[in-house]
């Protein structure tokens, strides 16, 4: 299928950056880079192309999505507006979400169906909690999930008393807007809320786990990032990610 000879070509690049990626250069800023463009592809055939520009201050000002493969034709947007640190995202079809920020940048709230709260212990996101409506009061029910640390990296994450699922890092690689950690939420919301120091490369939990394959440009910066999922209702289920930067 021409899906699988494009994760077959994935690996191809992966083996070979392997001996590029330590041309990069030493000082770049990796907090500094701003990606132009990313192509996701999605089991199923599903391809999403994005575009993404920027304000004058460096903040997500729109994120285009123009749809390939099963859903072509189906293209979208997502548009920011800001207020002092927070913003608002509103999508092609006027539904708002309400993104409450700090002036570090860290999310605090995020505001739909299902409220997302952020709650940090310095830099680390310490708690996440899931705030869903209710029928009975006080009309609401949160589902917390806690964070543990190490080394500036997330190490596990659970919710209390049950079973954590845990990441492995390469060290060698410092963390970025592309890796697997942050990919989804900066597509998502223009930025991300768990943000570890290193790249991760492989999420563990109870039914299966999660392998993350990367090549780098010569700036350190990820090209390409291939997820592959290997559970009970997913085996070797995998999504590619090609970035591009202004």
């Amino acid at each position: 299928m021409h899906y699988r000879k494009i994760s077959l070509l994935f690996l191809f690049l992966f083996i070979i950056a392997l001996t590029n990626s330590c041309k990069k250069k030493a000082n770049f800023n990796l907090s500094s880079i701003k990606i132009a463009a990313i192509d996701r592809y999605l089991s199923g055939n599903v391809v999403n192309h994005y575009h993404i520009t920027y304000d004058a201050y460096n903040n997500v000002d729109s994120i285009i999505n123009t749809g390939g493969g099963t859903d072509t034709g189906s293209n979208s947007f997502i548009v920011f507006s800001y207020t002092g640190s927070s913003f608002v995202i509103t999508d092609q079809q006027s539904y708002s979400l309400v993104v409450y920020a700090n002036t570090d940048g860290q999310i605090l709230e995020i505001q739909k169906t299902d409220t997302l709260l952020m709650k940090y212990n310095g830099n680390e996101l310490a708690e996440l909690d899931y705030k869903s409506p209710s029928n009975v009061y006080p009309f609401y029910t949160v589902a917390a999930t806690t964070y543990q640390w190490n080394n500036g990296d997330i190490a596990t994450f659970g919710l209390p008393g049950g079973v954590a699922d845990s990441y492995s890092y390469d060290l060698r690689h410092g963390g970025q807007t592309g890796d697997a950690l942050r990919a989804e939420e900066f597509i998502n919301y223009g930025r991300s809320y768990t943000n570890s120091t290193h790249v991760p490369i492989q999420l563990k939990y109870a039914n299966g786990q999660e392998n993350y394959y990367y090549t780098y440009d010569g700036q350190g910066r990820i090209s390409t990032l291939m997820k592959v999922v290997s559970d009970n209702n997913a085996p070797n289920d995998t999504s590619d990610y090609i970035y591009r930067y202004y």
